[in-house]
């Protein structure tokens, strides 16, 4: 039986010679190599691949300004020494219905009536028409069923005071049981406070036939609240529509809609009985409308021409553009608005000075450079495919940016 023999690699008679030795030189050349490739690699990051962002913050200064502009939806053009803009007025339109349930109650009953004696301590003659309300002492309204009037109070021959009286008969101005009052005052309200107490009525004997029927009725309060809620409904949608017709730039101030309503529809009167309703309303919406983007425009162009400090107007997160409509019109289609801004202004900045300035610093001079500016407030570095923090020394590979905040 053959062995394999290790040294020699050899089964039975059949062998290779022994394993070549390695090449010493061949064993450095690849050392050489990778150390070359490694030295490359290093250089490409440290000289070629390096890039780095730079955010500069200028220092900035507050500026507010006040300004009143007309919107005219008569004018064509602009007149921007007397700040005037053109306008325009739309138009649109809208309708809702929906179904709502009855609140209101009626009681349908029997109204409380008898007689009653009335008294004048005084001494001209008082006239009571079906007008006049009389109350007892509990709330109850009651009416004479005919005018009357009350005689004056006279001297009897023996001397006396004898006071004027009648009797009337009286019905309750509502229906129901409450109108069964036992006897007692009643006090005649329309009369001056002074004279209540020598000119009323006295109630002899119970009031009867009073009685309680109620039903279920469309009140005033039912068709108002209905009217409402489908304008608050409807007023939105017209918004929208309106919002629709908006051409670029425009602008729509709420202050400046105007909503009417057009025709209310509804199959029920008031007081029906009836446990629920429809309502239709058709409603319009009218709008005056500006550029205000041109507005804007033309506004910053008079900030920046005012300016005589160097400095320039800069866009910053900061900036504020408030309109508030101090009068208007929309028969006419004018409107007087104020308008209050707030900018931020800022001295120049060269970045091509500051980018040539700036290159194979490391990032505390380069920070420390800038920040020496009196125009500088802040700088930040991101340096990318960088195995250090200093700037390159080729300027494409710097990426400067302003932030105004």
């Amino acid at each position: 039986m053959s062995k394999y023999d290790y040294r020699r690699k050899s089964i039975g008679q059949e062998y290779y010679g022994a394993r070549p030795k390695k090449n010493k030189k061949s064993r450095l050349w690849r050392v050489f190599f990778l150390l070359a490739l490694f030295i490359f690699l290093i250089s490409l990051f440290v000289y070629v691949f390096p890039e780095v962002d730079v955010t500069i913050v200028p220092e900035t200064e507050a500026v507010e300004n006040d300004f009143e502009v007309m919107v005219d939806a008569n004018l064509n053009k602009v007149d921007s020494n007397n700040s005037k803009f053109p306008g325009e007025l739309i138009k649109v339109q809208g309708e809702l219905s929906r179904e709502f349930m009855t609140s209101g109650s009626k009681n349908i009953g029997e109204k409380a009536q008898g007689e009653v004696v009335f008294f004048n301590q005084t001494g001209l003659v008082q006239p009571l028409t079906t007008e006049n309300s009389l109350v007892t002492d509990d709330g109850i309204v009651f009416f004479v069923t005919s005018n009357i009037e009350i005689p004056k109070a006279e001297v009897s021959a023996e001397g006396n005071i004898v006071y004027g009286n009648i009797t009337a008969n009286i019905i309750a101005r509502e229906a129901g049981e409450e109108g069964n009052v036992q006897p007692g005052r009643l006090t005649v309200i329309d009369l001056p406070f002074s004279k209540q107490n020598k000119i009323y009525g006295e109630v002899k004997s119970k009031l009867t036939g009073g009685t309680s029927e109620v039903i279920q009725v469309v009140s005033e309060d039912d068709l108002k609240n209905a009217e409402k809620k489908i304008m608050d409904q409807l007023k939105p949608e017209l918004r929208n529509k309106l919002i629709d017709r908006l051409a670029n730039g425009q602008a729509l101030d709420d202050n400046l809609i105007e909503y009417n309503v057009l025709k209310v529809e509804k199959a029920v009167e008031l007081e029906e009985e009836v446990k629920k309703f429809e309502m239709t309303v058709v409603a319009s919406a009218k709008a005056l409308v500006w550029d205000v983007d041109e507005v804007r425009r033309i506004i910053m162009a008079k900030i920046e021409n005012s300016n005589t400090s160097g400095k320039k107007l800069v866009k910053t997160s900061r900036d504020v553009f408030e309109v508030t409509v101090k009068d208007f019109d929309l028969e006419k289609g004018t409107a007087k608005l104020l308008i209050h801004t707030k900018n931020q202004i800022s001295l120049p900045i060269d970045l091509d000075n500051i980018r040539d300035e700036l290159r194979g610093l490391p990032e505390f001079e380069a920070r420390r450079l800038l920040l020496s500016k009196d125009n500088i407030k802040d700088a930040r570095f991101k340096f990318k495919y960088s195995l250090t923090s200093k700037i390159p020394d080729n300027g494409n590979r710097i990426n400067l940016k302003l932030n105004f905040q």
